[in-house]
């Protein structure tokens, strides 16, 4: 057989009734190799892959296609390497594309996060500023009606003075 690989058939159980040097029913596999592809053959029942076959036992079940099969056979078994590749570059693009997208997706919460810190501190700023405001505000009032009651409750020296008094 040669050197590809050869995969179980899902028809049934994949025996037959046929035994193996073993004494183990034989296993239907389907060869995919580009000299005989999709041929049917038997092989012992222990069967693993290529490198550990069991017992070796070995026999064709399908026949040798014709040339004309063989040849389109050849071109489909092309078509389907270079769908395989493309598949593969597509998948590879793909991948690329979701990496940038989550990348962007980073910095721009990055960005929102640096924004919002941005708001909360200018916030902040302005708050102290209006609350400084306020005490500058509270701090005036305090004074004036201190000099009101200062001026209310003590005498001026001057007697011509136009300040209200009370008697």
């Amino acid at each position: 057989m040669d050197e590809a690989y050869s995969e179980v058939i899902d028809a049934g159980t994949g025996m037959s009734n046929l035994m193996c040097k073993c004494g183990k029913r034989a296993c239907i596999l389907t060869a995919f190799t580009l000299r005989n592809f999709g041929k049917r053959f038997y092989t012992c029942g222990n069967y693993v892959n290529q490198d550990n076959r069991g017992c070796d036992y070995f026999k064709w079940i399908d026949m040798d296609i014709c040339q004309h099969g063989k040849r389109v056979v050849s071109k489909l078994f092309d078509m389907h390497e270079n769908l395989k590749n493309e598949r593969a570059q597509i998948g590879t693009t793909i991948s690329n594309e979701i990496l940038k997208c989550k990348l962007e997706v980073v910095e721009y919460k990055a960005k929102m996060e640096v924004a919002s810190l941005n708001f909360e501190m200018q916030l902040q700023m302005q708050k102290n500023k209006f609350n400084s405001k306020e005490t500058k505000y509270w701090f005036a009032l305090a004074c004036l009606l201190i000099l009101l009651v200062v001026m209310m409750f003590y005498p001026v020296s001057n007697a011509n003075s136009s300040r209200l008094r009370l008697h």
